[in-house]
């Protein structure tokens, strides 16, 4: 029985989540206002789409239902090509050892040719300024798929102590509209972390067993 607990517990180490501590992204569904079609993000202000902002009026980008569908709740966000990017500073701070994994669910809506593409990168707040720090481009399809992009803080030291954000954008040439959706930014742990979750998990275990 004690051979069977502990393989449980390796189990539960080996099959955990590659990330580690969720950072908080408002609105990260789009599900905000929901008041229905709005296209435009209203600038830096966001007050228009909660949690997100654009340096200039975008001219037909912003949230929808129903059409193209989506990945999380009943809304997601669209991006015309030509249009600025969107973004989002976070209040996490960036620690000289944090590794981070942001995942955006995106698709092609429309293109006049395929394929249709995103831009998804991570940047430090730079006294007011969006500073990159990691940045991917990603071809798409008709369908919804998950796309990921990593940033190991301990290679960029003029981040540390700075607030990490999120900016998407449409990279397509020429004319298309991107889907967005379920966008999540979390810190993935070191191996040496789950090595010592499952030996505190088996500890435990093997406690409560011999207190019996």
């Amino acid at each position: 029985m004690k051979n069977r607990i502990v393989a449980i517990c390796c189990g539960i180490v080996l099959t955990a989540s590659t990330v580690w501590g969720q950072i908080s992204v408002n609105n990260f569904s789009f599900e905000l206002p929901g008041s229905g079609k709005i296209k435009g993000w209203n600038g830096e202000a966001g007050a228009d789409i909660p949690g997100w902002a654009s340096d200039s009026q975008a001219v037909d980008s912003g949230v929808e239902s129903d059409w193209p569908g989506s990945t999380h709740g009943s809304w997601s966000g669209f991006l015309m090509q030509g249009d600025p990017s969107v973004w989002q500073l976070t209040s996490y701070i960036i620690q000289p050892t944090d590794k981070f994994s942001l995942l955006v669910d995106a698709r092609n809506n429309w293109s006049a040719t395929t394929p249709a593409k995103l831009s998804i990168s991570l940047y430090y707040d730079n006294a007011g300024a969006r500073a990159l720090a990691a940045t991917s481009v990603f071809d798409l399809t008709d369908s919804w798929v998950t796309q990921t992009l990593g940033f190991d803080a301990s290679t960029l030291p003029a981040s540390w102590g700075k607030a990490i954000g999120i900016e998407l954008a449409n990279g397509s040439s020429p004319s298309s509209w991107i889907g967005l959706d379920n966008v999540r930014l979390a810190l993935v742990p070191e191996p040496s972390a789950f090595a010592l979750m499952g030996c505190g998990v088996v500890a435990l275990a093997l406690r409560r067993r011999g207190a019996r």
